[in-house]
């Protein structure tokens, strides 16, 4: 089995006791099955240490390891060259200070987990939309969610990290005052530079009692009045703090019929939200699909669970857009498949929209065609609801060739993140998720 027996024996021996380590027939489910890592190994560690040591063994021998958390990520970058996955989820504990209100947590944290525990204290915090996500997956490429225009970032919120780099060292405390350069980085490109087995992030009292609206409306091949109409009254309503909405472009099963996918939020009383939404809740724009409730704290993100679900392929591209042309949309629908203080660039805070394409299937014989129908999409909505001259792209929703510009914003920013990875990482081990080098 291509040496697994003896790596598995010699790296148990340097582990805490019980550490399993199992081979290619039991590896991670991951979210997209197109860029998958088939890994030599995989990894489940008790502590810190077993990361440290973990990240040696496989330096020592050769190995290229990888970290994963909720197993999410889109798109790996050479994932076929993966041997060994440390898989993070069995360190997901989780420390309230309520009086500090802050929250501590290890790497393997889903967004699910932290929402539950944080709603136990009557507390929130600034994290993503999908509760099968790793937290840190998320928010070390920025972080965006329900309570970004209340709180922020999800980068906005970390305070401290902890990290192994490629040699294997564990550095401590990491922030902005410890180690600025390296802070830097980590606030939008984290996964380039180790894997982080702690963060300690702020914390906030509940609004409303913790009750936030939630709808979800789909729209199963539009014509074309329908979409000018749906796109107009989202341009239209004026957007608060206490708003999001996830405008999503998918192929659904069964039909396969392209469909537009809107979930407008809203936190606050439901008189308030249909006010808010009035525009996009018209009677008359008659959607296939329409679920709306009132939600509590730990039930925020369950509207997007059916998206969110492991397993499949979803070769998926994402793009921040300035504005909702209707042209683009009903032309990706004719398409077919058989700041300064962090590196995320202040120019993408101020995105009006972000529009992901999510083919999803299960035949591996289609990826190049679904890669391709994706980056399709994601053209014609550069071209036309965006600045051709300068795309902004979402880390976490870019491509496998994305340009470094159109995630950073600028080539300043990314000469200055290049040297910062050729000095912590100069052999690139790190690749897997974004290469700099």
């Amino acid at each position: 089995m291509e040496n697994f027996e003896i790596y598995s024996s010699e790296l148990k021996q340097r582990l805490s006791e019980n550490t399993k380590v199992v081979g290619r027939e039991e590896k991670v489910t991951r979210y997209d099955e197109s860029s998958a890592p088939n890994p030599l190994m995989t990894v489940f560690p008790r502590s810190e240490n077993d990361v440290v040591e973990a990240v040696k063994y496989c330096r020592e021998k050769g190995l290229k390891c990888f970290g994963q958390s909720g197993g999410h990520n889109w798109r790996i970058r050479n994932h076929k060259s993966i041997d060994a996955i440390i898989c993070m989820r069995t360190l997901n504990n989780i420390s309230i200070d309520e009086t500090t209100q802050t929250v501590t947590l290890g790497g393997g944290t889903i967004i699910g987990e932290l929402v539950e525990a944080v709603t136990a204290k009557k507390l929130e915090v600034a994290t993503g939309v999908c509760n099968t996500v790793g937290v840190l997956g998320t928010l070390l490429h920025g972080g965006t969610g329900r309570y970004t225009g209340k709180y922020g970032l999800g980068i906005d919120n970390l305070l401290s990290i902890n990290l192994v780099d490629a040699t294997g060292e564990l550095y401590q405390n990491v922030n902005g005052t410890t180690d600025p350069e390296l802070w830097w980085a980590i606030c939008g490109a984290g996964s380039s530079f180790g894997i982080v087995t702690q963060a300690t992030i702020k914390a906030y009292p509940q609004s409303n009692d913790g009750l936030s609206w939630n709808c979800t409306m789909i729209f199963i091949n539009p014509g074309v009045s329908k979409i000018e109409r749906i796109l107009e009254a989202i341009e239209k309503t004026q957007m608060e703090e206490n708003m999001s909405l996830l405008c999503s472009f998918a192929c659904l099963p069964p039909t396969g019929l392209p469909s537009l996918i809107v979930t407008p939020w809203y936190y606050g009383p439901e008189t308030k939200a249909e006010k808010a939404w009035e525009r996009l809740l018209d009677p008359s724009l008659k959607p296939a699909v329409k679920k709306a409730a009132m939600l509590p704290a730990n039930k925020l993100n369950e509207g997007n669970d059916p998206f969110c679900r492991m397993g499949g392929r979803k070769p998926s591209l994402g793009m921040g857009i300035e504005r909702l042309d209707p042209a683009a949309f009903l032309e990706a629908k004719t398409l077919s498949i058989p700041d300064d203080a962090t590196v995320f660039p202040h120019s993408h805070r101020g995105i009006a929209y972000e529009v992901v394409c999510f083919p999803i299937y299960k035949d591996e014989t289609l990826d190049i065609k679904a890669q391709a129908f994706a980056q399709s999409v994601r053209d014609i909505w550069v071209q036309k609801c965006g600045n051709p001259q300068k795309p902004r792209c979402y880390g976490a929703c870019a491509g496998f060739d994305e340009p470094l510009e159109n995630i950073f914003g600028d080539r300043e920013k990314v000469e200055k993140l290049m040297k910062i990875k050729k000095k912590r990482d100069p052999e690139n081990y790190w690749g897997a998720l974004l290469d700099i080098s």
